[in-house]
């Protein structure tokens, strides 16, 4: 067991069924308060300091009358998770925080930080990463949350919890998060509402940019047609992992489901509708979807399109049968697809020694084995 670091206090769960207050819209948020009898403002006010000023409890929003914070420590809670344990890698530059649910489960969420680079360019900046699920249903063959099995969805306050977690910590330890991206536990558009709920409120009460926001997808279809249609334009990332579709079949079973060519017409309408350029997560697997026939394939999938090609180095996992891709051949998979003049980069590796991969640390602590799984939803 890898040893937590100390934490810096949060905001204790209440041990009361309440729903957190961040299960709420700002538009529902302002009907609470005029049903409790106050002015609409009083909603807008509720949002300032729980998304811009990040306070920790009801009491602490010292603009509204008591009896409004009186009424509202009534009908809701504070904050709908509890840090169990939290990681920093030996570098300093990854966090990951174990969080336990109300219901007693628990998920991941993580902190990376990247420095100005060494060539000068480039801000110091910071990227939450949340989870949308309890395990998940779409059983990815190498991901370790698919291993786990599924429990259930998370509200927006769960999600919205899991940000402003990470959003609190580092207004005191600069750089502040610019960036939220939905790519941990679970399948983010299966949890569709939930998880653009919390779109909007990072948008619209926390102040970022929808273009700081990037959802992940393994290929669900119905969840795609509703993001296309969507007022949020977030930055698409479609989990593609290979470009054939009975290796996919194997590596992500919801592909047999939506194969390839379903998949990449939403692709290219998502970004006909949006003007953003779609980016393909590909985990490089040692021997199983590396080749440099596959990057030509890859390649020629894609190349007509305005894309971002994402190489990741998979993180190891003790219980999984596949292995991290060779040095030499991320490397040459890495130049043919940047040769042909398509965007290709490979994501650093960070926090391998706190197991960063999704689900590893969930599965430590909570001590289960993982459940093999051989079908994603039906």
């Amino acid at each position: 067991m890898i040893a937590p670091i100390t934490t810096t206090a949060t905001p204790a769960v209440t041990p009361v069924a309440l729903p957190p207050i961040t299960d709420l819209s700002l538009t529902s948020l302002r009907q609470v308060v005029t049903e409790l009898g106050h002015p609409e403002y009083r909603g807008d006010q509720i949002a300032a300091w729980v998304y811009r000023s990040q306070i920790g409890a009801f009491d602490e929003m010292s603009n509204l009358p008591k009896s409004l914070r009186q009424a509202l420590a009534d009908r809701f809670r504070f904050g709908a998770l509890a840090l169990e344990a939290e990681f920093v890698s030996s570098d300093g530059e990854t966090r990951k925080a174990a969080l336990r649910l109300p219901d007693g489960d628990l998920i991941e969420s993580v902190l990376m930080r990247y420095p100005t680079r060494d060539d000068g360019t480039g801000a110091e900046r910071s990227t939450v990463c949340v989870s949308t699920q309890v395990g998940c249903p779409v059983k990815c063959a190498f991901c370790a949350t698919g291993l786990m099995g599924f429990t259930r969805n998370l509200g927006t306050g769960e999600i919205m919890d899991q940000a402003l977690h990470f959003l609190r910590w580092s207004r005191a330890v600069p750089p502040t998060v610019r960036n939220v991206v939905f790519m941990g536990m679970g399948e983010p558009l299966i949890n569709y509402d939930a998880t653009m709920g919390a779109v909007a409120l990072l948008v619209d009460a926390v102040g970022l940019g929808v273009h700081r926001l990037t959802v992940s997808t393994a290929g669900w279809l119905p969840g795609m047609s509703r993001l296309i249609e969507d007022k949020y334009a977030v930055r698409l990332a479609v989990s593609l992992h290979s470009p054939d579709d009975a290796l996919r079949t194997t590596l992500v079973p919801l592909n047999k489901r939506f194969p390839l060519a379903t998949l990449l017409e939403a692709c290219w309408e998502y970004q006909a509708r949006t003007g953003r350029r779609v980016t393909f997560e590909y985990t490089l697997l040692d021997g199983v979807n590396d080749t440099p026939a596959l990057a030509r394939d890859l390649v020629a999938l894609v190349r007509r399109h305005d894309v971002h090609i994402n190489l990741i180095p998979m993180n190891p996992v003790a219980y999984l049968p596949f292995g991290a891709s060779r040095p030499e051949a991320v490397e040459e998979f890495h130049r043919i697809i940047r040769e042909s003049g398509v965007i290709c980069t490979v994501r650093r590796e960070m926090g391998r020694d706190i197991r960063a991969a999704c689900g590893q640390l969930r599965t430590e602590l909570q001590g289960r084995e993982p459940v093999r799984a051989t079908a994603g939803p039906a």
